[in-house]
Order: C-alpha cells, then structure tokens, then sequence
C-alpha cells in the first residue's frame, strides 16, 4: 500500500512539474509576442515623415477582432462638393485643400484653421491658372514646403491637346495661406500615356523628395491599357525632376480593372505602405487599396486581393485616400462616395476622415478618438443614383476592418509637409 502511494505521489509531482514548466514557457512565448508587437508601433512618415527603427514582422497576420461598423468615417467638411482632400499642418494651424469639384468656383478651393471644427471660408489658393490649363478642370492638389518656399503640384486638362488629356502642373507661393503662382509650363506630362494626374510628394528617412503620380492611360475610356504608378526624386525647389521616372505599381487585382490611382505613400518603421484608389471613379466598384513596397522607388505588392475600404451604408465607392499625421495621431482623409459622372447630379461629396493604425500586418483603422476634428456627425444618407437598379447589381459586399478595441494609436511625430 505504501509502495503504491509513494507511486501516485511521485506521478503527480512529475504532472506538476511538467504543469509549472508548460505555464513558463506560455508566459515566456506571451513576452515574446508583447515585445515584438511593441517594436511594431512607432513613428509615420506620410508625404513628409519621420524614420523609426525596426520593420514590423511580415509573418503575422492580423487579429482576429470585431468589425467597425459601417460607417467608419467621420464627415469633417460637408456642404460643397470637396473631392481629393489634402491637408497640410503648418504651426498648429490647419489647412485643407481639395478639388473644384462641381461647383467650380474657385480653382483650388482651401479652407484653413486652429482645429477641422474651426476652419474658415472658402478661397482659391490659385488664382490665376497657366495658360497650358483649362479653366473648370483642376484637380488633387499637394502642398509641399521645399526651402522658403512651398510648392503645390496640381492636375488639370492640357489646353489644345485632342484627345484632351491631363497634366500636373506646379505653383509656388511663400506660404501655404496663398496664392500661388503657376510655372508657365507642365511639370509632369506624360502625353504617350494620356497624361498624368494625382501627384503625392513623399519625403524619405535620408531627406530626398519624391513625387508619386498616376498615368492616365485609362483616358481612352474603350482601350486596354492599363494605368501605372510612378515615383520620381524631385530638386531640392520642388520644381525639377531628378534622374527617370520609375513604375512602382500598376493594377493586378480583378476589382482594380484597368486602373489605379490617387496614391499616396507612408512610410512606418522602415515598411512602405501605397494607399491608393482603384476602379472607375465613377462606378460603384470604385474602392481604397493598400499595397506593400520595398521603398521609394518600389516595386509595390497589394497586401490583399480585395479592397481595404470598399461601398459602405455611407456610400457607393469610397476613394481618393490621403494620409496625414499630427500629434493627435495617424488619419486618412478620402472622399465617401463615387462622383455620378457622366450625368453631373452627383450630390456634393464631403470630406470623410478615419483614423489610422499600424500594426505588423499593416494600417488598420483605429478605433475612434479624440482628433484634430470634431465630434463625428450622423451619417449623410446615401446620394441618389438615378441607376439605382444598375448599381444594385454591381454592388459589392461592405468591406468591414480589422479593428483592436482598446488599443491606442502609434506614437507619431511628423517632418515637412
């Protein structure tokens, strides 16, 4: 009898110590995880950013959380048709600029002030165009400092060119508040291609300025030629080109059809990220993709074969995405839904802002905060579409994120504009 329980003793101190050995180790694998995880979340280079050590794992995926809603954007600016938002932080002060939009009133309409909640009237931030543009077509500016002077890179249609194609032009002002003045001629005009459009400047950890730009092949609206995504270094002015354009992107996904486009580039703990917007701009499908690149200079890789933001019950065809950081966080600003063009009655689209994380996996939308804009307001509904059963058929599914409850965004500082 003795003999048999000093047996179940001695089996359930072995069952004990492998218990106590198997708990280390989870807690030690736990750290592990913990620690890597930390080394992931730090500083954002967007347009102009700053360098941080380490590269997030690429092996791990991303958590298995609950869905944000279907409405992940906050509107920050509604009442007029504001599509391609950029904004531009400059000494506390804010300034946001868009296209003309449908109300083509001003040629590049900015509103700047302390805070999003706050921001002033309405002007024109180029008041006068080249005598290469054409009046009522300027579009997706970027504002960029370069030395004592700031330089914004600008779209518009290239005057006595048939077929019309568009171009990026540049203008300079002495400060961002305006007005700018245009060069006489194009800066990027890649007229082999149908032009070029959509123009981000992006600066690196070393100081060197590039600018991201979208050729528009897709101008031939009954070709096949697909779009492309070029990065280019720029002179320390702004106002010259450096050395050969590169493609760092082009669509290779069903949804993107023939086209990407409206990319902007970011940069987090040494990983590049490519937001960009692919589809017609005017379709349903149209949707906001996120692509993995090696640098600057690319080449970029989607991270998914579907969109990272997609129609949603704030409507059809989000797009035009545009990354900016301060010290509240990391934000992306985009338009909500889909212009109705060619019937000029699409509904004036405001500006919508999430806010931004970035974990191992990559951006994830962040779970609501207090930011540089204010208390989110309802949701508009929908905008009518006259071909409402058209759509309907081509709808797709809404695109619910990966969000992590409770976790706060990265720590964040910004360089440049």
């Amino acid at each position: 009898m003795t003999t048999t329980r000093r047996g179940i003793l001695s089996a359930t101190l072995v069952v004990l110590a492998s218990l106590v050995v198997l708990a280390t180790l989870v807690v030690l694998a736990t750290l592990v995880v913990l620690a890597t995880l930390a080394a992931t979340t730090g500083a954002v280079r967007a347009g102009a950013t700053t360098s941080s050590a380490g590269q997030a794992p690429a092996d791990l995926p991303p958590p298995a959380t609950a869905a944000v809603s279907a409405a992940p954007g906050q509107m920050i600016v509604g009442g007029r048709d504001a599509p391609d938002p950029f904004l531009l932080t400059v000494n506390g002060k804010y300034y946001l600029y868009t296209s003309e939009g449908n109300q083509p009133t001003d040629y590049v309409p900015v509103q700047s002030g302390p805070t999003l909640s706050q921001l002033g009237v309405v002007s024109d931030a180029m008041p006068v165009l080249p005598a290469w543009a054409v009046p009522g077509f300027v579009w997706a500016p970027d504002v960029h400092r370069f030395g004592h002077q700031w330089v914004m890179y600008f779209t518009s249609i290239v005057a006595g060119v048939d077929p019309p194609d568009e171009c990026i032009g540049a203008a300079v002002a002495a400060s961002p508040a305006r007005p700018f003045t245009p060069e006489p001629q194009p800066f990027i005009c890649q007229l082999d291609q149908r032009g070029s459009i959509d123009p981000r400047t992006f600066v690196d950890g070393d100081g060197t300025t590039y600018v991201i730009w979208k050729s528009d092949d897709n101008a031939d609206v009954t070709g096949t030629e697909l779009t492309n995504v070029y990065s280019q270094p720029v002179s320390a002015d702004g106002l010259h080109l450096l050395g050969q354009p590169t493609r760092i992107f082009g669509p290779d996904e069903p949804w993107q059809g023939r086209i990407v486009e409206a990319p902007d580039l970011v940069e987090v703990d040494g990983t590049y990220w490519l937001f960009y917007s692919g589809g017609w701009f005017n379709q349903p499908a149209y949707a906001i993709g996120v692509a993995r690149c090696t640098g600057p200079l690319g080449p970029c890789a989607d991270t998914s074969p579907t969109p990272w933001l997609g129609s949603n019950s704030q409507g059809e065809g989000p797009g035009e995405p545009s990354v900016f950081t301060d010290q509240a966080g990391a934000w992306l600003l985009y338009t909500p839904w889909r212009s109705l063009v060619p019937s000029f009655t699409t509904p004036p689209r405001p500006v919508a802002m999430l806010h931004l994380g970035f974990g191992p996996w990559g951006p994830y939308v962040a779970v609501p905060a207090p930011g540089p804009g204010p208390a989110p307001d309802p949701a508009p509904d929908p905008p009518p579409d006259p071909r409402a059963k058209a759509a309907a058929l081509l709808r797709l599914p809404v695109f619910r994120l990966p969000v992590v409850p409770g976790r706060p965004p990265i720590a964040l500082s910004i360089r440049g504009g």
